[in-house]
């Protein structure tokens, strides 16, 4: 019997969660119904959608993905990467910009409790979290890379 692909956020096993796309170009969340292990396929069910539209995925699809990959993939994140008790991040605020903050700890549902620099304590999604990243060899100065003007 062959064994499904490993990759990255994706547990290939019924009842796992992931993003499918569907034959209108659209992602939804999905779970995993049944799995074929001679044809190497999944079928998904599209969550609160009727069982009509379920589909059938090579493992290998570029139609599968796990769920918010593309927010994370744009900003570099791993889940794991940001578990760590302390850490310094951008976090972002109610007017949609990114402030400095610390992980004050990991939530079961995937989401960080953050303190602004300015004291303010907060719930955010991990997709709503960038890393902070060392400049100019300075340990004392810590900025987001990606706001930095060009000649920088």
């Amino acid at each position: 019997m062959k064994s499904p692909p490993k990759r990255p956020g994706i547990t290939f096993k019924v009842g796992a969660e992931l993003e499918a796309r569907d034959r209108q170009k659209n992602w939804y969340c999905a779970t995993i119904e049944k799995m074929d292990y001679e044809k190497e396929q999944v079928q998904v069910h599209y969550k609160q959608w009727s069982r009509r539209h379920d589909e059938w995925f090579p493992w290998s699809s570029p139609y599968l993905r796990p769920l918010e990959s593309t927010s994370l993939r744009k900003q570099g994140l791993r889940k794991q990467g940001l578990r760590k008790q302390g850490l310094r991040v951008l976090a972002c605020w109610t007017d949609c910009k990114f402030y400095p903050a610390k992980v004050i700890r990991a939530n079961k549902d995937e989401s960080y409790t953050v303190r602004f620099d300015d004291s303010v304590v907060r719930t955010v999604k991990p997709t709503k979290i960038k890393p902070f990243k060392k400049v100019r060899n300075s340990p004392s100065l810590l900025v987001d890379t990606e706001i930095l003007p060009s000649y920088w």
